[in-house]
């Protein structure tokens, strides 16, 4: 009995490795900076549940993507505990980064490209700096088309995530 919990243990870990599809931490150790990076899933799947309860997708929720990076960069810091960058575009962009690791991701969704990483530099999530740009992204008047409008150009798919990752393009 012990043997086959033992073999299921293994078997989890292996799986997880594959959804990963990130390098060994071995090869990330030896590799020159920025050319070893992936999404791990667990951050992907904080994501989607953050995107599913904050509901900011859709025309209840805010028309700006000030707000929307905002609340879901919260909810991943709060679920990490550390500092997390949220960057979301209604057209495609390039990821480039001299980081080596597990926490970068880029991959679409409600119509949008985003890319998610941990900061580099370890602060204090709750600090009165984090106050200072929430309050800032709160306000956001950049001239991009509103929320609402965007996603109903893409056929009005609301809070969800593609499976489809754009990571490394």
């Amino acid at each position: 009995m012990k043997l086959i919990l033992l073999l299921i243990g293994f078997a989890a870990v292996a799986v997880q490795g594959q959804d990963d599809n990130c390098p060994s931490m071995k090869s990330r150790k030896h590799a020159k900076s920025g050319d070893l990076y992936c999404c791990d899933s667990t951050i992907k799947t904080v994501i989607k549940r953050g995107i599913r309860t904050l509901s900011y997708f859709g025309d209840d929720g805010p028309q700006t993507l000030g707000p929307i990076v905002q609340g879901l960069s919260t909810y991943v810091q709060r679920h990490y505990g550390v500092a997390y960058e949220i960057v979301l575009a209604p057209k495609g962009f390039i990821l480039n980064s001299n980081y080596n690791g597990s926490s970068v991701c880029k991959f679409e969704t409600n119509s949008y490209t985003m890319a998610v990483y941990e900061t580099p530099e370890h602060y204090d999530v709750n600090g009165p700096g984090e106050a200072y740009y929430y309050h800032f992204a709160a306000n956001d008047k950049l001239r991009i088309p509103s929320v609402s409008s965007h996603l109903k150009k893409f056929s009005g798919l609301v809070n969800t995530v593609t499976e489809r990752d754009v990571l490394r393009n």
